[in-house]
């Protein structure tokens, strides 16, 4: 299995975390120390998270990455304060991604890095006319991708995980928005409008409402 490493100068109120345990890697978390990289000196990951403290200069943490022995030459992906977002596409990493961005967006860009590298793909879902392609973070219908935002994808890829399995709405929400969404469970029900609108019949038919539940994917 594919290894991410993730630095946070805080393992247990990381929002990238969360996010990072939903995907198709494995997560080594380590501390990162006044701009230090505490890891071991082990195989190279083949990707390193990096999420700063809010307010850190990046400049001297990015340099300190090119210089460690480890990770210092494997894909990088760091999390950003809006104020880094204009110079973001000139710094020394391969990708970024706004602190604010929800989860199923930090996860998208985690796949399709990762997904770069030359191991064997997971296959896609295909229930039908429907194709979920985990790792291109599409969904197609007779071959036409779906216009699907990345929460949209998200909800639907893990329905479509846990096929014939109700889901609360409130399970929805902590595995697709994340533990720490402040909304309420109305969101799911919007999003699942949107969902089976751009899926159209008869596959909208499946995405199902569990009255007092939820909802589910029918098999």
């Amino acid at each position: 299995m594919r290894t991410v490493f993730l630095f946070t100068p805080d393992a247990d109120r990381s929002p990238v975390r969360d996010a990072l345990e939903y995907g198709p890697c494995r997560v080594e978390v380590h501390l990162l120390v006044r701009g230090e990289f505490r890891c071991p000196i082990t195989t190279p990951p083949r990707l390193a998270v990096l999420e700063p403290a809010p307010g850190a200069a990046v400049g001297p943490l990015l340099s300190a990455l090119r210089q460690h022995p480890v990770v210092g030459r494997v894909r990088s992906l760091i999390v950003l304060d809006d104020q880094w977002l204009p110079m973001a596409s000139r710094m020394p990493c391969t990708d970024f991604v706004s602190r604010r961005a929800p989860p199923a967006e930090v996860l998208a860009r985690v796949e399709r890095l990762i997904g770069a590298d030359s191991e064997p793909r997971v296959a896609p879902l295909q229930h039908g006319a429907l194709v979920v392609d985990l790792e291109g973070f599409e969904a197609r219908v007779h071959g036409r991708a779906l216009a699907l935002t990345p929460q949209e994808f998200a909800l639907l890829r893990y329905l479509v995980l846990q096929a014939g399995r109700a889901q609360s709405r409130d399970v929805l929400l902590s595995r697709v928005w994340g533990q720490r969404y402040a909304g309420g469970t109305r969101t799911v029900d919007i999003h699942v409008r949107r969902l089976r609108a751009k899926l159209g019949e008869p596959l909208a038919e499946r995405l199902q409402t569990v009255r007092g539940v939820g909802y589910k994917w029918a098999e």
